[in-house]
């Protein structure tokens, strides 16, 4: 197993998961780092490898990739990084100023060019 990239926080954080097959529900996420998150999954409905889309607390969708399982037990690696700013607001559950951060973070992302 290779070993973790970043550190990870535990929190309460809730979201949405939704598979490329259409399946949607909510989450608990249980811990957080700017690379990926772990999440519950009794259903077992996230297989290994499959790709998903997240929001955790109002934020994203960030797509991800299910990176391992142990039982019920799911790691989500992002396919890109939460934000740094993002990542610490989530980490200290100010969701509303994350979800904010993030809209904002999100309509300065460069663009190669308007059609």
């Amino acid at each position: 197993m290779q070993a973790r990239q970043t550190d990870r926080v535990r929190t309460s954080a809730t979201g949405t998961c939704k598979t490329a097959r259409g399946l949607h529900w909510e989450i608990q996420v249980n811990d957080l780092s700017q690379g990926g998150c772990r999440v519950d999954d009794p259903r077992r409905g996230l297989e290994l490898g499959s790709f998903v889309k997240v929001l955790i607390a109002d934020t994203g969708p960030h797509d991800a990739e299910i990176a391992w399982r142990q039982g019920d037990r799911v790691g989500m690696e992002f396919l890109k990084p939460l934000p740094e700013r993002v990542f610490k607001l989530l980490s200290s559950e100010q969701w509303s100023a994350a979800r904010d951060e993030f809209n904002r973070a999100g309509s300065t992302l460069p663009m190669r060019r308007v059609v």
